[in-house]
């Protein structure tokens, strides 16, 4: 159904997206949605009994040559198993759908149409967008940009402060390898995560303004078009988690 209604692309070929633990042939009638797993998410997940979680980022990446119990990874797989929760991941999958990570941020930015920042299969699908803003000052957007994806804090890196920005390209999660594409597709400011001083300072170089909204304030809001769908479904009881797994303190 998730495939269907979203339209997912298949997944990289480096990626781990499906069934990280448990059985598809399992009856599931209670689902939790979460960009990662942790410790803290499993215990609510079994103090709500909850039968699937969702995550967006795959739990395991690389093989595993053993699960030993006293490790984090272990005491998670063992919570897991014990308690009767299958654990499910769309990532690269999904980032590139039709309906998928970039569909819903466009919609949180307010931008009404956009083409594909970074083309990668046949189709045309791939990563990120890029499209049409009202024109305005690079620091009122970035105000704006915060408020709308409701962050803490965001890094803005430009050259001018009176700079105005009408076209944004925007990527969800680690965006930093389509600087490029932004800079060819003569974007005014690029919306994404994780980007590193010398990215930044390419960009710069390239009069392109990025705003680092972080990985994870730029992802979190596509769960709920997978909720949206799952919510057409009577019998499932389908719960959000927005936590952040990875606790940032800014000084």
């Amino acid at each position: 159904m998730l495939k269907e209604k979203l339209e997912l692309k298949s997944q990289e070929s480096w990626d781990n997206s499906g069934l990280q633990i448990g059985d598809y042939n399992n009856d599931i009638n209670s689902i939790m949605l979460t960009v990662d797993i942790d410790l803290n998410a499993v215990e609510y997940a079994i103090n709500n009994k909850i039968e699937l979680i969702i995550t967006h980022h795959p739990f395991l990446f690389s093989c595993l040559k053993s699960i030993d119990f006293s490790t984090y990874e272990g005491k998670l797989i063992r919570r897991i198993i014990k308690n009767d929760i299958n654990l499910y991941s769309m990532h690269t999958n999904y980032d590139m759908a039709e309906f998928g990570v970039s569909y819903q941020l466009s919609k949180v930015l307010n931008i009404d149409s956009y083409e594909i920042l970074h083309i990668v299969n046949p189709d045309g699908s791939g990563y990120g967008g890029i499209g049409y803003t009202e024109p305005v000052n690079i620091l009122e957007y970035a105000k704006e940009v915060k408020k709308l994806l409701k962050a803490d804090h965001i890094k803005l890196y430009c050259n001018n402060d009176d700079k105005i920005v009408s076209k944004t390209a925007f990527c969800g999660g680690s965006g930093s390898d389509f600087i490029k594409d932004a800079i060819s597709k003569e974007a005014d400011v690029y919306i994404t995560g994780d980007i590193k001083y010398h990215q930044a300072q390419f960009a710069l170089q390239n009069n392109l303004c990025v705003i680092d909204a972080g990985h994870y304030n730029t992802e979190y809001q596509s769960l709920q078009s997978i909720k949206n769908v799952l919510d057409e479904v009577e019998e499932l009881n389908v719960m959000l988690m927005e936590v952040n797994t990875v606790r940032e303190i800014i000084l």
